[in-house]
């Protein structure tokens, strides 16, 4: 008998499904779709975001287990009841003890995987709290000069070019494709890569990651100095990466020194949706690779190549949440896709607010300790020119700050409003307006109301 109980455990686990790989798709869709709420917005065009981290998801080798055998089996703990299982096992055979122990090198790569990767957000600390509200101090990107960066991934016609030109548009952010960047790398004269690169992509080769990413910190750092930006401190929407393992770790050898990942936009949608949304884009579009076949090759690569990727990030989140008592530093937000386009816009400006806060709160924080500090000089340079110096609320004081609500206003406009007790006696209601500009954001006007 004893000889048999490995085989018994590999059909306990096929036992819930008809077959261990619908069970796998099923575990794929579950971590992909899982709900991550981490804040709340009103309908209003000036969003009320009141930021809420959510609760340490379980485990996730035991959410595999769980996934595979039937909610009826499954104790409170997660664990499956194994006499239970045993009479609805039927028989295991060779393939399906193969399949599972395919599910089971999954699971431990991606593990793995994000494990190596905790360092993913750069020289970010764990989140700290402002009135009520969490949110990552942002002042270590400024002084290194890291690039803000959020991944954009999704299959074939999920619609992630759509959404980013809206983001690019509303945040003023900078957009960067790793296939566009590794054409046009293939044509300067200044790249000393070039020919190399040329050649991968015309025997259709994989080009080096070391490449690709070094290419991609090209791209950002010259966008980074360009002299007649409007607004500093940009986000760098990085699409379509990373794709695979391969990706991610030339992505912790080459980039964490450089840049600080914020999260990633996943957008999800059914392959039959997908078909006939690439269908009908093929009548315009003049892509070679819009047809069927090429549109269900590449849906399968995703399914194979970048799911996993992306639950490793999930995983990453999860253990940063374990780690720091704030929650995660990395917020890898799940868009369902198949809706209208300004369904899905909701939902990304939601995602997109979460990011931006984060240095609208920074910045908020610094103008305080500024105040609380008396250093008149860097209070100025977190202030418009117009903004002056108010001696009874603006000397050195010390304030308690509570009750907090931030409100991002298309993208470059934020409002921050608070409780601030500035001395024993004086207790306001303190409203910032914020503007993203040229060095970042500043302060463009306050106001007050005593509370007591």
């Amino acid at each position: 008998m004893k000889h048999l109980l490995p085989s018994v455990a590999m059909a306990i686990i096929a036992s819930a499904t008809t077959s261990v790989g619908v069970a796998r798709g099923f575990n794929f869709a579950k971590h992909l779709a899982r709900s991550r709420p981490r804040f709340q917005t009103s309908s209003a065009s000036a969003s009320l975001v009141s930021f809420r981290r959510s609760p340490i998801t379980t485990s996730f080798h035991r959410a595999v287990s769980v996934c595979f055998v039937g909610p009826d089996n499954a104790t409170k703990d997660g664990e499956g009841s194994l006499s239970t299982a045993l009479s609805l096992a039927p028989p295991a055979d060779e393939s399906t003890t193969a399949s599972s122990s395919s599910v089971d090198d999954d699971a431990d790569e991606i593990e793995r995987t994000a494990r190596d990767s905790l360092g993913i957000t750069g020289s970010l600390p764990a989140p700290v709290d402002f009135g009520g509200v969490p949110y990552l101090d942002t002042s270590s990107l400024d002084a290194s000069r890291a690039h803000r960066v959020v991944f954009v991934l999704g299959g074939p016609g999920a619609g992630k070019g759509t959404q980013s030109e809206r983001i690019v548009d509303t945040y003023r952010c900078v957009h960067l494709s790793v296939g566009e960047l590794l054409r046009a790398g293939a044509e300067r004269d200044d790249y000393p890569h070039a020919d190399l690169v040329k050649e991968c992509l015309v025997q259709g080769n994989i080009v080096p990651v070391a490449l690709s990413l070094g290419l991609l910190r090209i791209a950002m750092d010259e966008k980074a100095a360009e002299e007649d930006s409007e607004h500093g401190s940009r986000i760098f929407l990085v699409d379509g990466f990373p794709r695979n393992y391969d990706n991610v770790q030339g992505w912790m050898e080459h980039m964490p020194s450089y840049t600080a990942v914020l999260g990633a936009l996943v957008y999800n949608c059914p392959m039959e949706v997908l078909e006939q949304r690439i269908m009908a884009r093929a009548e315009t579009s003049g892509r070679s690779d819009d047809n069927l076949e090429s549109a269900r090759r590449r849906f399968g690569t995703f399914r194979k190549q970048t799911e996993p990727v992306v639950r490793a990030l999930e995983r990453v989140e999860d253990l940063q949440a374990e780690e720091n008592s704030g929650g995660s530093q990395l917020d890898i937000v799940n868009i369902d896709a198949t809706g209208t386009v300004e369904e899905v816009w909701k939902a990304t400006e939601a995602a997109m607010d979460a990011y931006v806060k984060n240095d609208v709160l920074t910045a908020n924080a610094n103008l305080l300790k500024a105040i609380k500090e008396g250093d008149v000089e860097k209070f100025t340079n977190l202030c418009n020119g117009e903004l002056e110096v108010d001696p009874i609320y603006d000397g050195p004081t010390k304030s308690f700050i509570s009750n907090a609500e931030v409100h991002i206003q298309n993208g470059i406009k934020a409002v921050v409003s608070y409780d601030r007790k500035v001395k024993d006696e004086l207790i306001v209601r303190e409203t910032r307006n914020w503007n993203h500009g040229r060095k970042g954001w500043k302060c463009e006007s306050v106001l007050r109301e005593e509370l007591s």
